[in-house]
């Protein structure tokens, strides 16, 4: 298609998502495993604080803390960011890499 141009890139319009959550979480780029990733979760309608651990073995831990105002994390939250985080573990262990250092993702609500 003449005029059509692709970057490889997908531009965050908003801090928030329409829908589903979206992470972004980082670590220091030296170090690890464990390797421990800090940062949020977002959701169309709050922000969640979270740690995340990764093991050598690829075992993922999350910690969500209480957003604004005290909100409790949604009981689920936790494990739609570990099967996040789980799958970059993954596809960085098949090139025989380490897991990135800054993780940025959205997952559409289930």
């Amino acid at each position: 298609m003449r005029g059509l141009c692709y970057s490889g890139h997908v531009a965050i319009l908003g801090e928030r998502p329409e829908t589903g959550v979206r992470i972004a979480i980082e670590r220091p780029r030296e170090g690890g495993p464990p390797w421990s990733y800090a940062g949020a979760a977002v959701l169309p309608d709050a922000s969640y604080p979270v740690r995340v651990t990764v093991s050598e073995a690829g075992e993922v831990g999350v910690e969500l803390a209480e957003g604004a105002g005290g909100a409790p994390p949604p009981a689920d939250l936790a494990e739609k960011v570990r099967l996040i985080v789980r799958t970059v573990y993954r596809q960085a262990k098949a090139d025989d890499e380490p897991p990135a250092w800054r993780i940025v993702r959205w997952r559409a609500r289930d």
